[in-house]
């Protein structure tokens, strides 16, 4: 009998163990696309220098998943039907009006066989605007995969989700424990090149973030592992121009908010030149219009955060800070730093 946990992965023969072979669906490890060779796996192009002593190819790009060979074939196991409690969902939060919109929305493209974009400034809630789509393909015994190109971001949603999922969920990157076949997995993208027609929903979090936007591999990752009638739903802050001529074209259907949780409207930055700062400072002076909007500013009562790009310039603005009645504190914040006196 085969574990659960391979079920819906992607495997090299030296993977798996010699009893379980006869059972595994082959395929291909290279495929020919414009007469150039490319890995089956993650779709990189197989450079000339990519070979073995023998002459034959292999993929150098995602050699860190085993190495796939041309020659010798992947094998994967169909996926499988998965079993949860019901209800699945536990959370006992309320979604705004907007964001409850956002989510009926997401439930009706995913029923009408479309992928989604939300797009939702940060600090909307998108976590909980994916709750019930979560729960409706994990109760109808489907799949789901929600992945991150960054890992503290799959930390965090690990730990949210099992607050509130009955289902057991897998946590997946670089120093994770191995797949258990959770019918919920968190992970980052690379590790979904480990999977082949897996997953019913796969949700792509901060999909403008590096190294997803633009990379070749990871979207390709994001294809494979989901089943031929799966969806997938993009997650962004940012939309990006690509994402957009998705949406253009009719390959996404996005769903926009432009709120946050709270209700209240975005703080819209407004732009203050201050072309003297420099010499001012050289001068051991703040220039007069930016004292004026720091007066200005702290009268709201609200923290002020002044950023700088360069160390050096910012401490030689707290130095000069200090010598004004702005402040009462004079916190300074950065990587050298050896000390931080708390605000």
């Amino acid at each position: 009998m085969i574990p659960k946990e391979y079920y819906g992965r992607l495997f090299t023969k030296a993977q798996l163990p010699v009893d379980y072979l006869s059972e595994a669906v082959k395929l291909e490890s290279m495929i020919k696309v414009d007469k150039k060779l490319r890995c089956k796996r993650c779709y990189s192009q197989i450079e000339e220098d990519w070979q073995l002593p023998n002459g034959q190819y292999y993929c150098r790009a995602c050699i860190v998943f085993g190495r796939n060979q041309e020659g010798k074939e992947l094998y994967y196991f169909p996926s499988e039907k998965s079993e949860v409690d019901f209800p699945v969902l536990k959370w006992l939060g309320k979604l705004t009006p907007y964001q409850n919109e956002v989510s009926e929305k997401l439930l009706k493209t995913y029923k009408n066989q479309k992928h989604s974009l939300v797009h939702a400034v940060t600090g909307a809630g998108k976590t909980e605007m994916i709750y019930k789509i979560v729960a409706y393909v994990l109760e109808n015994k489907n799949r789901v995969a929600i992945a991150s190109p960054r890992v503290d971001v799959c930390r965090e949603l690990f730990l949210r989700m099992q607050k509130d999922f009955t289902c057991s969920i897998s946590l997946l990157h670089a120093d994770s424990e191995p797949y258990d076949g959770s019918p919920l997995v968190i992970a980052t993208t690379h590790q979904l090149l480990k999977f082949y027609h897996s997953f019913d929903l796969i949700i792509v979090d901060e999909v403008d973030a590096f190294p997803f936007v633009g990379n070749v591999m990871l979207n390709h990752a994001v294809k494979q592992a989901k089943t031929e009638t799966g969806r997938y739903i993009y997650l962004t802050a940012t939309s990006t121009l690509a994402l957009e001529e998705q949406v253009r074209l009719g390959a996404l259907e996005k769903h926009h908010l432009a709120r946050r949780f709270h209700g209240n409207p975005l703080v819209l930055p407004r732009f203050f030149w201050q072309g003297r700062l420099q010499k001012s400072l050289t001068n051991g002076k703040l220039p007069s219009l930016l004292i004026h909007q720091i007066k200005k500013q702290r009268k709201s009562n609200f923290p002020l955060l002044i950023f700088f790009p360069n160390i050096a310039v910012g401490e030689k603005f707290s130095i000069t800070l200090k010598n004004t009645s702005l402040l009462k504190t004079y916190p300074l914040f950065h990587q050298k730093a050896r000390s931080v006196q708390p605000s």
